[in-house]
């Protein structure tokens, strides 16, 4: 193995044999800095891009300057670094470390509820998906008391499709969002080395923010998967199921 590696000025130093202060893997922290930078940028700049497009074909360009919120005009026209306002916007949303599912990740099923809470219980989230028509309803609890619904309409299957695609790279940012775009309620996920910060917004009315572990994302993803996997043969909910089960379906 080489003792150098090529400097981005074009000056060959050499690597440090073992990682010294300002080293990592014999790259400078600095340069790593950049490197990063500029492969987010590239990400954000590619999502941007491709939403651009989708707006367009679905005619909703011509209403991005003089319907949608503030937030999206200035992302969609590259003044902003989504990613970077949101978090400026929402500091320190929750982590919301622990899950429960029913029916469990990657179970085709009619009706589903997933829960994701912070340690202390204090912040929750739930999920409530809706029949295979992909109707989902996000409502985020405050200290069991205050709770907040966000209502998704019908989704249609290309779109969660494209969303599923979309939301399990490592890093790169989904909308979730019926063809009436921000006009309703929609999510925005925004995934960095697998790391979610999760954004709803109620069309002019609250918004609401928190975070998923690794781990979270990929239970919510396969159990997602589970209801919008249109190749999947839902079953029809069984009367003799046992009454004594949390939820029937």
């Amino acid at each position: 193995m080489s003792d150098r590696y090529e400097h981005p000025g074009g000056n060959n130093k050499p690597r440090p044999l073992s990682d010294e202060p300002g080293f990592v893997d014999g790259i400078p922290v600095e340069d790593l800095v950049r490197m990063t930078r500029e492969f987010t940028a590239r990400i954000i700049n590619e999502d941007r891009q491709r939403l651009a497009i989708e707006l367009t074909e679905s005619g909703h360009q011509r209403t991005l300057q003089t319907t949608a919120p503030f937030l999206l005009q200035q992302f969609f026209t590259g003044k902003i670094d989504l990613d970077a306002e949101l978090v400026r916007r929402y500091p320190g949303a929750p982590l919301l470390s622990s899950t429960s599912f029913n029916p469990a990740p990657g179970t085709p099923a009619r009706h589903g509820l997933a829960q994701f809470e912070t340690q202390d219980n204090a912040a929750v989230m739930t999920l409530e998906i809706h029949e295979s028509s992909g109707l989902l309803d996000l409502t985020f609890v405050v200290s069991g008391m205050v709770g907040i619904r966000f209502a998704l309409g019908p989704l249609p299957a290309a779109n969660r499709r494209r969303f599923l695609e979309l939301v399990r790279r490592d890093n790169g940012i989904a909308f979730l969002w019926t063809r009436d775009r921000w006009e309703k309620d929609y999510l925005i996920f925004v995934v960095r080395d697998h790391f979610l910060r999760l954004y709803a917004f109620g069309a002019g009315r609250y918004d609401a923010a928190c975070r998923l572990t690794p781990e979270g994302l990929d239970k919510l993803i396969a159990w997602l998967h589970g209801f919008w996997n249109d190749e999947t043969d839902l079953p029809e909910p069984q009367p003799e199921d046992n009454p004594s089960s949390t939820l029937t379906w």
